[in-house]
């Protein structure tokens, strides 16, 4: 991506990934004086309206912003509810989408932004984990995972770059187990623990906290500024 493209409208963009494999993505140019730049890995919802809303408000603060569709490797276009079919069938997705393609759709995020280095990575739900993947595998500037429930699978995966993760204590899904390894394993990465449950990020869900919503992108816009 060029700079000349910084201050172009949001909309739907195609990317192109290193195995051919092209897809869509959204992208959010920073609003006014670029701070940085940042890929928005999505919940298994698909780039919905709320993942959307995620990528325009880091416009806001300043980040160019990119999330690519990792459904599209299984299905082109999917945009999921926040409903018990929608859980179902994005979780049946997520299956059909290996770990390593996920990684070739993120690399093929950061290579439009400008490559090596140039770009953090922000991930909820299943993007969470895929940020903390991120951070062993590719060459981004730092990654922030929200409530990654594969996380506790991967502690072997070494974060290379800094790296900043948020859970909830009264998340269902994933046991605090999974946040004290990580505080074990690496006393250096932070760990915030939240009084929410999953999903507390997004305001479309039932499961939305907005006290911890506010404080973790707080902690997250903390870490993009700091590193950019």
């Amino acid at each position: 991506m060029s700079d000349a493209t910084v201050g172009m409208a949001a909309g739907w963009i195609e990317l192109t990934a290193a195995d051919g494999h092209r897809m869509r993505a959204y992208r959010a140019p920073a609003k006014g004086e670029e701070i940085g730049r940042l890929i928005v890995a999505p919940e298994i919802f698909g780039i919905n309206h709320h993942i959307r809303s995620v990528c325009d408000g880091f416009a806001q603060q300043g980040f160019t912003t990119v999330a690519p569709d990792l459904f599209d490797r299984a299905e082109r276009g999917v945009e999921l509810p926040y409903d018990d079919a929608g859980i179902q069938r994005g979780i049946a997705l997520k299956g059909a989408v290996a770990t390593a393609d996920a990684l070739q759709d993120i690399a093929a995020a950061l290579a439009h932004l400008g490559g090596d280095g140039v770009a953090a990575i922000v991930g909820y739900c299943w993007g969470g984990s895929i940020a903390w993947a991120s951070a062993a595998a590719l060459p981004v500037r730092a990654a922030i995972g929200y409530y990654g429930g594969e996380i506790g699978k991967s502690l072997d995966s070494a974060p290379r770059v800094p790296t900043l993760l948020h859970f909830g204590e009264q998340d269902h899904a994933i046991p605090l187990s999974v946040a004290e390894g990580v505080k074990s394993r690496y006393p250096w990465v932070p760990v915030h623990v939240y009084p929410a449950g999953h999903g507390f990020n997004c305001d479309e869900r039932g499961s939305f906290h907005p006290e911890s919503a506010v404080l973790a992108l707080r902690r997250t816009v903390g870490l993009l500024r700091a590193v950019f």
